[in-house]
């Protein structure tokens, strides 16, 4: 995050990427009755009562089905995809009143489909609309605008007048997205997640936030310099190396306003000794997303992921962590249409 706790200036924002796994897949068909199964199932059921509820749609029978979606609060945005996800399917189903189905655009994404299948893709538009309905995108905007076409994306913050004031998700600000950039196809995410360690989240949090002192102007200048002249330019240009040395220092400066809560985690430890031997092992740019414990490393290449892989196993680390190799998404979410 860029900053927070500096009356009139714009709190959070910051910088976060799209990747294509773990993937969150969730099947909504008409039903009977409103029901949800499979892993979240009841954080699923609570977004899906929150859109009939926003979008007037009165008694909804549906099942919701999760099928895959990685562990709540351990730095992967699981809570928003899901929840957009479900809102997506709903809006789908039911079109409710001024929105069309998924902004009545098809977009193929490839030749080939099936004659009963149909895929969509979502516009910004239609994400904010979409979060609005869950009451996601309240600090971090990251996984909201990559629900809309995935990417590197860098978000500016929004002003919070009142942090004592109860917001209403029908009229407040989303922080505006200021650059979007795709990342080199070739390139690779390395995830190392400490197994049955999570972040904080919910009200131990927000009483996190409530302790944290405001973020000095001046970092926040060089978080949003590091951003904008550093990171977007590289992954623009593809210059992995320079891309690299940006994303290990903005993830250094980035974690400091947030080390008086942070280090009392139980995986505070353990996760910088993590970013330490990637380092080590010839993966400059390593940080840590969100709270963590999950870390993020930038590779470039899948050959290259996969000897670190081979590297970190060799090591034990398998022993307690899931490792991942993942490509950064480049299109977003994806609603298909399933006889």
């Amino acid at each position: 995050m860029f900053s927070f706790g500096v009356p009139g200036t714009r709190w959070f924002g910051g910088v976060g990427a799209m990747i294509d796994r773990p993937a969150v897949q969730v099947r909504i068909r008409r039903g009977d009755r409103l029901a949800a199964k499979g892993v979240h199932a009841e954080r699923a059921l609570s977004y899906a009562k929150r859109c009939a509820e926003v979008w007037n749609l009165g008694p909804i029978g549906c099942s919701i089905e999760v099928l895959t979606a990685p562990a709540a609060h351990i730095g992967l945005g699981s809570g928003t995809q899901l929840g957009l996800a479900v809102a997506a399917g709903l809006r789908h189903l039911y079109r409710h009143p001024g929105a069309p189905p998924s902004s009545g655009v098809a977009h193929p994404l490839q030749e080939n489909l099936d004659p009963t299948e149909h895929d969509w893709l979502f516009d910004v538009r239609d994400a904010l609309e979409l979060a609005r309905a869950v009451g996601r995108g309240r600090r971090s905007c990251v996984g909201v605008y990559g629900f809309s076409r995935g990417g590197l994306i860098v978000e500016a913050g929004r002003v919070v007048r009142d942090p004592g004031a109860t917001e209403d998700d029908e009229t407040r600000d989303f922080s505006p997205m200021v650059a979007r950039a795709r990342l080199p196809s070739t390139w690779r995410c390395v995830l190392v997640v400490g197994r049955d360690a999570t972040g904080l989240a919910g009200e131990a949090e927000r009483a996190a936030f409530g302790r944290l002192p405001p973020v000095p102007t001046e970092v926040t200048a060089e978080l949003a310099r590091i951003a904008l002249v550093e990171l977007v330019p590289a992954a623009i240009e593809g210059k992995f190396v320079e891309f690299s040395l940006a994303v290990r220092r903005y993830g250094a400066m980035a974690g400091v306003p947030f080390e008086s809560e942070s280090r009392a985690l139980p995986h505070a430890a353990a996760t910088a000794g993590l970013i330490e031997l990637l380092g080590e092992l010839g993966a400059p740019g390593v940080t840590q997303s969100s709270w963590g414990p999950a870390v993020m490393a930038v590779v470039e290449s899948l050959e290259r992921a996969g000897a670190l892989v081979d590297r970190l196993e060799s090591l034990g680390l398998g022993r307690h962590h899931d490792i991942v190799i993942a490509r950064f998404d480049s299109h977003g979410a994806v609603l298909r249409e399933l006889e």
